[in-house]
């Protein structure tokens, strides 16, 4: 701490910073380079000076980090930050948040369904086994669970950015299958 004249200012070193935080030295130039951090004092040698704002805002940018919230994301809300209320930080990162848990949901239906597939995949392999080259029954070309008429599939997946509450439907019925089934529960 240093003290000059009738003003007193707290001034930490970036290794201090750095040791305070758990955001490595590197990252705190890295993140004054882009503007996330303000840019910090100088010493007369040069060192880099911040306070204990500085260390507020890394420990609001780690909790950012910890949401899944890219620097972008992150970059956005430090103008909030910046504001110094907490009622908009809160706002900003509520939608943020809403964001975030709908793409996640989003990649849940996705990975179950490719899940699906790929255990699909798995069984139909298991059925058939050519000792010869590859023929029409063989799992590599073929699905051998679909009669080979219906081997079109159709797949409905809601698109990016759709604003539906309903989670997208991921179908893998053939045509002809899929009205057997609709009114069925199935």
């Amino acid at each position: 701490m240093k003290v000059y004249a009738d003003r007193m200012t707290t001034g930490y070193r970036i290794k201090d910073v750095a040791e305070r935080s758990g955001f490595t030295a590197a990252t705190l130039r890295y993140y004054e380079g882009i503007g996330l951090l303000p840019e910090s004092t100088r010493t007369p040698a040069g060192y880099r000076l911040y306070d204990d704002h500085t260390l507020d805002r890394l420990a609001f940018i780690a909790r950012a980090k910890q949401l899944g919230c890219s620097l972008e994301e992150i970059a956005d809300l430090t103008i909030a930050w910046d504001g110094g209320q907490c009622g908009p930080i809160q706002d900003r990162l509520r939608e943020v948040v809403a964001d975030k848990l709908a793409t996640a949901q989003q990649q849940i239906v996705e990975l179950m369904t490719l899940t699906h597939e790929l255990q699909r995949a798995a069984a139909t392999l298991e059925l058939h086994r050519p000792d010869g080259p590859c023929d029409d029954q063989c799992g590599c070309v073929a699905d051998a669970t679909v009669d080979p008429s219906e081997q079109s599939r159709a797949v409905l997946l809601s698109r990016k950015g759709s604003n539906t509450a309903s989670p997208p439907i991921a179908c893998t019925l053939a045509p002809q299958s899929m009205r057997g089934r609709l009114g069925s529960g199935a």
